[in-house]
């Protein structure tokens, strides 16, 4: 049946195995019986980073952050010559004109639902290329009911405020919607992802759902309205904070960062930008200084004293970094390291040195999209090798990433609430979120990046080319 109407809701920092435990225990009526019931519930595999922003535009626009271009919530772009400037060459989303930074850092080619699905209304979108200014429902309730979960750390009163606008869209005759909300997140980052608190916010959705459901019923829009409800990342718990940059500061004293990015800002020897707080964009001068890239595995040159001196690090699981070759990527641990390349056939090539850096209990020579996804499904690091590939298609991208192991996070000061969770990495409670629809799913498991050619698909609408995600069929 194709469907005339989608409201695409973003859950944002929902766990997938937290929301299907949930449901079993009869804890999300709404989800169970209208969606879970029906089979329309899939594991899906976010992106990396896992942070709002760069995660939200797989369902939104249906790629990678790599190919928007957007390695992180917060990037620099690397100086290719001179003293190291950095004023002006950094970027944070956590900041104002955020709409206004991402239509400029994202590159053109990249449409989103607003650009698919005429007369669709955004609610609390971060990213709202193509849609009309009369379109946008939260340009001034949401930096206002920001502020006030700020000040009063209510937080659940921010996805009410996006349960009214989406309500009031329909009132105002907006068939489709785009809405995120940010309740279950930012309750998680407070009180950690499997708090009484973060736990209430997944209930609340779960009410707020009944009710959006019921709206439609009124308008007799139910049937042939498509509902999609995923995520963009999930959550570890947090309980060991340290600032990284200091620890790169032991091997190029001047190193620029958030928030203070004055400080050596026109003579950096390198720049942290701390994402999610459980990951991390490093950009460090070579040799002769920033017109060379940096050797990480000459163990004589300074960025190779800097990738040993973080494998020892307490809070770092793994970094990652471009290899010698073209389209090759090294990621490793104190234990061994995992050699990929992109081979021109779209496969990843792999080698292991010592201890599998991930963990996998074999590592086959080479794997295409769909073969990394089912042999790595099962462990702590899914789909790992495909999205590293897929992140480095990033000029933006660090010159090393670092991940931070369980329990840390990698940024201890000027956070606007203490931190109990953190995402951003490639563990699993980080990248599997959930994909509901209320209809079927043609498989168990995808890619979020597949929601959005599938949204079009069961519209009935034409798909664009050159999407990172494949369409999954929807009963």
């Amino acid at each position: 049946m194709v469907r005339n109407a989608v409201l695409a809701l973003l859950l944002d920092g929902a766990r997938a195995d937290v929301l299907t435990q949930m449901a079993a225990a009869g804890e999300l009526p709404n989800i169970r019986r209208h969606f879970i019931d029906r089979g329309g519930l899939a594991t899906a595999t976010s992106v990396f980073p896992t942070v709002s922003g760069p995660a939200h535009l797989p369902l939104l626009a249906g790629v990678h952050p790599g190919t928007a271009n957007l390695p992180g919530i917060r990037w620099a772009e690397r100086p290719s010559s001179g003293p190291g400037r950095f004023l002006g060459r950094t970027r944070s989303y956590m900041a104002p004109g955020r709409a206004w930074k991402l239509e400029r850092d994202v590159p053109a080619r990249v449409e989103t639902l607003f650009t698919h699905v005429p007369g669709m209304a955004d609610v609390n979108t971060w990213f709202v290329r193509g849609c009309p200014r009369r379109s946008r429902q939260t340009r001034w309730s949401k930096p206002i009911a920001f502020l006030r979960a700020l000040v009063t750390r209510n937080w659940v009163s921010s996805s009410d405020q996006t349960e009214r606008a989406l309500l009031a869209s329909l009132d105002k005759g907006f068939r489709s919607v785009h809405a995120v909300f940010p309740a279950v997140d930012e309750l998680g980052h407070r009180f950690g992802p499997l708090a009484p608190p973060t736990l209430e916010a997944y209930r609340r959705f779960d009410r707020a759902l009944g009710r959006i459901l019921d709206a439609l019923t009124r308008r007799r829009h139910a049937d042939d309205t498509l509902i999609v409800i995923s995520s963009d990342h999930g959550q570890s718990a947090t309980r060991t904070h340290v600032d990284i940059d200091a620890a790169v500061r032991t091997v190029y004293p001047k190193t620029v960062c958030y928030p203070k990015i004055w400080q050596h800002g026109l003579s950096a020897e390198a720049a942290v930008m701390v994402s999610g707080n459980s990951m991390a964009n490093v950009y460090v001068q070579g040799a002769g200084g920033w017109h060379e890239r940096p050797d990480f595995e000459s163990p004589s040159s300074r960025a190779g004293e800097l990738k040993s001196w973080l494998l020892v690090h307490p809070a770092v699981e793994h970094v990652i970094f471009r290899g010698l070759e073209i389209d090759s990527y090294v990621l490793a641990n104190r234990e061994g390291l995992l050699r990929m390349w992109l081979g021109p056939e779209e496969r990843v090539h792999f080698s292991v040195e010592g201890k599998n850096p991930l963990g996998y209990a074999a590592v086959p020579p080479r794997a295409s999209r769909d073969e990394i996804a089912r042999f790595t499904a099962g462990t702590d690091y899914p789909d790992a090798p495909w999205q590293i590939a897929q992140f480095f298609k990033s000029r933006r991208a660090g010159d090393l990433v670092v991940c931070a192991r369980h329990g840390f996070d990698l940024r201890a000061r000027f956070e606007y609430q203490p931190h109990n969770g953190s995402h951003g990495g490639l563990q699993r409670e980080h990248m599997l979120v959930p994909a509901l629809v209320n209809g079927g799913w043609a498989a168990e498991r995808l890619r979020t990046v597949d929601l959005f050619p599938s949204i079009l698909a069961a519209m009935g609408r034409p798909i664009p080319p050159d999407l990172d995600g494949v369409v999954v069929g929807i009963t």
